[in-house]
């Protein structure tokens, strides 16, 4: 009898252990994992001291329907899923794109952005994805723009920066012949070369994914607490209004919106 009230109370401890939203709503704060040179998306705003974006600007919304403040940590792509793995954020809103192999080590969002990979070269030189084979192209290290290359082409030469600050270096040094990425995150890397009328990106897609918020494997509660504010964001005209911000007419990335955030 009292090996089985031992084992009750342990058990019942364990189910009373607390999880990370109630962790996040005790501490009053949610730390989240950001990108700092990945424009327009997330990049360190000189003029604020901050960091700015896309990205920013849900995971503000995010945490302001949580009712706690956000505190950023920026991370390499690299390093996204294993800083959330590793518990030194508790979200992850950093131009994270959702994939099957992803969903198997965390918890997605829904999607909040539909990106269209593409390239981004000296103009004229690419004109279609055979080129492919004979290229050396940067993606940075820990994205899925490496692995969209290598299934369409088999002979591609690939370097892996850290990020796109470092890809984009290497474009103008001569080390590669392209950079791949999302299309905003090229056209918000190019807008700050200083040679950029140079290059273009090409109408060429080369895969389509959504970027959804990273939550760490079974941190449903959590998950759910996201996803309220994601899609409270679509139908209060919130989200709409982030997206003209960065993507609107005046900013340095114009692009049409052409999706909604949805269950």
């Amino acid at each position: 009898m009292q090996k089985l009230l031992i084992l009750l109370a342990a058990s019942g401890a364990l189910m009373a252990q607390a999880d990370d939203l109630d962790k996040v709503k005790e501490k009053g704060e949610v730390i989240i994992g950001v990108r700092d040179s990945s424009p327009p998306f997330g990049f360190f705003d000189k003029a604020k001291g901050t960091v700015s974006g896309y990205d920013i600007d849900f995971a503000n919304y995010v945490a302001r329907k949580m009712g706690v403040k956000p505190v950023f940590k920026t991370v390499d792509p690299a390093d996204r899923i294993k800083a959330l793995k590793e518990g030194r954020v508790q979200l992850i809103i950093a131009s994270l794109a959702k994939s099957a192999e992803r969903e198997k080590e965390v918890e997605f969002s829904v999607g909040y952005y539909v990106s269209t990979q593409k390239l981004v070269a000296k103009k004229g030189m690419f004109k279609g994805l055979l080129q492919l084979n004979q290229m050396t192209v940067c993606a940075p290290a820990g994205t899925t723009n490496a692995r969209y290359l290598k299934d369409l082409s088999p002979t591609i030469k690939l370097v892996e920066p850290a990020d796109y600050a470092e890809s984009f270096a290497a474009l103008r040094d001569g080390k590669c012949d392209g950079v791949s990425g999302p299309e905003a995150t090229l056209l918000g890397n190019l807008a700050k070369m200083q040679n950029k009328e140079a290059y273009e990106v090409p109408d060429i897609p080369i895969a389509s994914e959504a970027l959804g918020v990273g939550i760490r494997k079974g941190e449903k509660r959590l998950q759910q607490a996201v996803n309220d504010a994601l899609v409270d964001a679509e139908n209060t005209g919130e989200a709409a209004k982030i997206y003209d911000r960065w993507f609107g007419t005046g900013a340095a990335v114009q692009l049409p919106r052409s999706f909604k955030i949805s269950r």
